[in-house]
């Protein structure tokens, strides 16, 4: 009940801000004129202010997108507010591995430094469906492609806070409905990469959710044990607020539980505050493998917080990423 109160006041925690917090506050005193930046997601939503926002203290962006088109407009509408941003558009689909690779062999065609890396595009699809890969919609969009996505643009942000020496920062976006996930990971995911199955579509994001905590920890443990990697990651509850990721579940019951629940809803400003928090903050120097929520480091679920657990799915991943094309989900076989 102490905590309930204290977001819906907005009381504000160690760092200084809470649930009422923006992006442009946690923001007010950066500059980034000196940052290069990916942002997966920028053509709505929170990752659509969280990308506005970094251009406004300066940073030069890459928006890796699906819909081209929808990238272009969302570029335009920050270049209208802020006409020096430097934004490049560039082709992604985080479903298809194949497609993952090229983005990245693209932007390192581009001789670009890479100070900081955003995995916020998400998903929560109502249908069932596999991708080219084998592998459920859902997790692939929101865990596997972000995976091999960091995993290849790594090597070029540990260059990058070399050069620079400037620490270099990564952001999951996750969601506190990780902690609604419990079971086998691998099994579960097992069962849903089948093409026939009983599909749980919440259940199905939470263990995408799950998933990238779990990255989360794993890649700070591999990132502090090589000697020079001057580079973080955390990851980050946004909050409640309806954005397109419910797109695919518009409809009466949607809607009833967003009005029931419109106390607890964040504006899209606000949602974007802990990313933009996590990404920026001086405080948060040298700190790696933590789970943030309105701006202050907290606990993630039980299960999230299993090393264990963390260790067996990036075993699991990095065989998956490089099967081929429409391989069965056996990544133990």
């Amino acid at each position: 009940m102490i905590d309930t109160g204290r977001y819906l006041i907005g009381a504000a925690g160690i760092s200084g801000f809470g649930s009422k917090s923006t992006a442009d506050e946690v923001t007010e005193n950066c500059d980034l004129r000196s940052t290069t930046a990916i942002i997966t997601g920028a053509t709505s939503g929170i990752g659509a202010e969280t990308a506005r926002v970094l251009a406004k203290r300066g940073a030069r962006l890459v928006f890796p997108a699906r819909n081209v088109k929808a990238a272009e407009e969302a570029k335009g509408r920050i270049v209208s507010e802020f006409p020096e941003t430097e934004i490049v558009v560039m082709e992604l689909d985080l479903s298809s591995m194949s497609s993952v690779r090229r983005f990245v062999a693209g932007f390192e065609s581009l001789h670009l430094p890479l100070n900081l890396l955003i995995n916020n595009a998400g998903r929560l699809a109502h249908e069932h469906a596999i991708t080219e890969d084998g592998i459920e919609m859902t997790f692939a969009t929101n865990y596997l492609g972000h995976f091999l996505l960091t995993n290849l643009l790594v090597r070029k942000m540990i260059q990058t806070a070399e050069e620079t020496g400037v620490q270099g920062r990564i952001v999951n976006v996750t969601s506190g409905i990780h902690g609604w996930f419990s079971g086998d990971v691998i099994e579960y995911l097992r069962l849903i990469s089948q093409p026939k199955c009983q599909f749980d579509a919440t259940r199905a994001y939470a263990l995408s959710k799950l998933a990238n905590v779990l990255h989360t920890k794993e890649l700070s443990s591999r990132l502090q044990q090589k000697i020079g990697a001057n580079v973080t990651v955390n990851c980050v509850h946004p909050g409640v607020v309806k954005t397109r990721l419910t797109r695919d579940r518009e409809g009466l019951l949607t809607d009833l539980v967003f009005f029931l629940t419109s106390k607890l809803l964040k504006t899209v400003p606000q949602a974007a505050a802990t990313t933009c928090y996590v990404a920026t903050n001086p405080r948060l120097v040298n700190v790696s493998g933590k789970y943030f929520t309105d701006c202050n480091e907290t606990t993630p679920s039980g299960l999230g917080s299993n090393s264990s657990e963390a260790t067996k799915l990036w075993a699991a991943s990095e065989i998956l990423v490089t099967q081929h094309s429409k391989a069965a989900f056996d990544p133990f076989s």
